[in-house]
This record gives structure tokens, sequence and C-alpha cells, in this order.
């Protein structure tokens, strides 16, 4: 009898074990079919959040949202309209990493100046937000493209960007990504500019 039952008591440990797993299932399916998908990747609302990703709350919630340019003879496209002098893009698909920025008017005026090849002229200090991080082809050629045959991307992580009316002013600082600190990309062009890492990282990358 002893025996018969400790058979039973194992059959209804099995029997309790599988019920559960069953149930445990049911409420892992059920979750993810609660859970709201988010929206598609590069539809109209995936890049106003990816863009938004860029900068503080604070700042991106009321910035104008752009996209970028079909082609290199076409203008941006605005997919949300500003109030508070911001601009933020999303994810530039020419690059090889997630990498929306936000920047204000002084910031806009240089990358401006920079898409179009003509020397910046701005008035005053200009910031530019990249939370998710950016990759360059260069930290030295402010038009380079790819990186060159044997050199990686110049990854820099999440960071802040910061553009002054007189670039001299940026001599003596460093202009080695790898630092962990602030350093000077593309020093001794027109478009020289303060980086600055918000995220403690290990090695930021290669570059030419």
């Amino acid at each position: 009898m002893r025996h018969r039952r400790v058979q039973v008591s194992r059959a209804s440990v099995v029997a309790l074990a599988v019920l559960l797993a069953a149930c445990q299932k049911q409420e892992q399916a059920a979750a993810r079919t609660a859970a709201p998908p988010g929206p598609a990747v590069g539809s109209r609302e995936w890049k106003i959040e990816n863009a938004e990703s860029a900068a503080p709350r604070a700042v991106a919630s009321a910035a104008a949202i752009m996209d970028w340019p079909a082609s290199a003879d076409a203008q941006p496209t605005q997919l949300r309209a500003g109030t508070n002098g911001w601009v933020c893009f999303a994810d530039n698909p020419e690059s090889p990493r997630n990498d929306p920025m936000c920047f204000d008017g002084q910031f806009g005026n240089w990358a401006t100046a920079w898409m179009s090849h003509r020397n910046p002229t701005i008035s005053a200090f200009g910031v530019a937000y990249m939370l998710q991080g950016g990759s360059d082809a260069s930290n030295t050629d402010p038009f380079k493209m790819q990186p060159d045959s044997g050199h990686g991307w110049v990854d820099s992580g999440p960071h802040v960007m910061i553009v002054v009316p007189n670039v001299r002013d940026l001599r003596g600082l460093s202009t080695d990504p790898n630092s962990g600190g602030p350093y000077v990309m593309w020093q001794g062009t027109p478009y020289a500019h303060v980086m600055v890492p918000v995220r403690a990282s290990g090695n930021a990358g290669g570059g030419s």
C-alpha cells in the first residue's frame, strides 16, 4: 500500500508540472499577443521615433523632424513641424550604424554649409545631439564617404557636438577619437567641431 501511495504522488507531481508548463506557455503567448507592435522600420512613424531618440525629450519632443533626401540633389522632407527651433533627422541610411541627430539653429547653419561644400558662417556657439552614437568615414576629411582601405569607420558612440564661430579657437585640443574624452573632428578645416562623449566606452574605432 505504501508503495502505491508513492507512485500516485509521483504521478501527481508530473501532472502538475505539465499543467504549470502549459499555463506558462499560454501566459507567454498572451503577453506576445497583447504587446502592441512598434512602427514598421522605415515608416514615417518609425523615422519620427528614431529621430527623437537622438536628443533629450525636452529638446526632441518639440523639434522639427526631417527625413534624408532620396538623392544627392534632392531636399530633405519634413515629417513633422517643430516649435522650439531644433531640427532632428532620423538615422542616415548611408552610414553603418543607427545615428539620428538633433541640432539647434547655429549648428544647422554649419551643417547646411558642410553639405553644400561651403565655408560655414555662424555667429554663436552651436550644439547637436547624437545620443544613439554615430560613425564617420574619417576624422580628418570632412567629405570622405567611405573609410580608406584597411581602416574602419570612426565610431563615436553617444555624444554631443559643438561648433564655434572661429575654428582657430579649437587649436590645441585633442584630435584622438579613441581618447575617451572631448576631441576635435576635422581639425584644420572650416568644418572643425568638438565631439564630446556622453557615455564611457572602450575603443571608439579606427579611422584616418
